[in-house]
């Protein structure tokens, strides 16, 4: 007698609760290490000086995330969703806190050249009281241009327009320091002086506008390959080569720019909860073909080694068979599976199938449901045949 049958599969729900937290922990576990790199690297670079506060709030983050993984994996990850975007403009905040407190060292250092120069036109004053007071009115007026320089470069908001403009307010202080006129020209002189000043004021907030927008969009270019960058190593380690392929397609698509941070996370979760559902219907059937493999062993199945079909329905086959010829064969796929037992005398392929198929669900939780039998033969089958019997049919969950 043959016996074949399709039956679906499934895994209890505290055992697929338990696989569930564990690709959570493990996920999430490949996130915080990256964000721990990235501290690390912020600290080695000195950079996390310059932003304290954010820099503890983000050790402390992390830390609840490594403490939450064996706690409450989902909390963790919810945790380290949170410190990764807290992370995400760290470093470019670090990075322009330290190049405003060196423009802040530059301009005391400046302040200090500029004060001893003053000091010293000031002794020298001093010493030349011989000299005409009309020649006095006329150094009088010519540190009053200067004056107007120095208090227009303070006047400007920020360190970068200081920078920027500092050349050009370097080259009027020193045509202001090497021209003669008199004082009967210094109204006129001021005019031009005060119209230059507004063009080099004008351009160099220009400049810092399109300086600060260019670094705005390379700082988030940076920071989304920095995302996909630990995404792509999280699962480089767990081995998903279809979740890598699809963020290698989001690394291409940086240059686009349509392409925001936003636009970017909802992409990940995407592929983060498609790899997840893959990665836990993957677990479930190795839970599967594991009892299927040692129930077939404590029948008295001499077991081949289990063999993996690719292709979209890619499936786990097992065939197994016994010292008297009779034969079991299984196909495994994601949701469901397909069993024969053949070369038997009589009804002892029932009997084989009923020490195998009930003790899935007793020992290791799998639900066998829907049994559909696509083909029955009561006769004996005699052992030289070789080739099973073709069954079809499904039974989901």
């Amino acid at each position: 007698m043959s016996f074949v049958a399709e039956r679906a599969w499934r895994i209890e729900a505290r055992r697929r609760r338990e696989m569930y937290l564990g690709r959570i922990r493990e996920v999430t576990e490949g996130y915080a290490l990256r964000n721990r790199e990235r501290l690390d690297s912020l600290v080695a670079q000195g950079l996390d000086a310059y932003v304290p506060e954010d820099y503890r709030r983000c050790r402390a983050s992390l830390e609840r995330v490594e403490r939450l993984l064996s706690q409450d994996p989902e909390q963790a990850r919810e945790e380290n969703i949170r410190l990764s975007a807290l992370m995400r403009s760290l470093g470019g905040r670090a990075r322009e806190n330290r190049r405003a407190a060196q423009a802040a060292e530059r301009e005391a250092a400046q302040a200090a050249v500029e004060s001893e120069r003053d000091a010293a036109r000031e002794r020298i004053a001093a010493k030349r009281d011989e000299r005409a007071d009309r020649v006095s009115q006329e150094q009088a007026a010519r540190e009053d241009l200067l004056g107007m320089i120095r208090k227009a470069r303070q006047s400007l908001p920020g360190a970068i327009e200081r920078d920027l403009c500092q050349p050009d307010f370097k080259a009027l202080s020193d045509e202001i320091e090497s021209i003669r006129f008199s004082l009967d020209d210094i109204a006129q002189v001021r005019l031009d002086l005060e119209g230059r000043i507004v063009e080099v004021t004008g351009n160099a907030r220009t400049k810092a506008e399109s300086l600060k927008l260019a670094e705005q969009r390379d700082e988030e270019r940076s920071e989304m390959s920095a995302v996909l960058e630990d995404a792509l190593a999280v699962y480089r380690r767990l081995g998903d080569d279809f979740a890598q392929s699809m963020i290698r397609n989001l690394q291409s698509s940086l240059a686009d720019a349509r392409s925001t941070m936003q636009s970017l996370d909802d992409s990940l979760a995407t592929i983060r909860q498609d790899a997840d559902d893959r990665a836990l219907r993957e677990a479930a059937r190795r839970h599967v073909v594991g009892g299927l493999l040692r129930e077939l062993r404590n029948a008295g199945f001499i077991v081949s080694e289990p063999k993996l079909e690719g292709g979209e329905a890619s499936a786990v086959v097992i065939k197994a068979q016994r010292p008297s010829g009779a034969q079991a064969a299984f196909r495994v796929n994601l949701d469901g599976m397909s069993y024969k037992f053949d070369h038997y005398q009589g009804q002892a392929c029932l009997e084989d199938a009923d020490k195998v198929m009930p003790r899935l669900q007793d020992i290791y939780g799998i639900d066998l449901e829907d049994e559909k039998v696509s083909w029955r033969n009561p006769d004996m089958i005699g052992k030289s045949e070789k080739r099973l019997p073709d069954s079809s049919g499904e039974r989901r969950k």
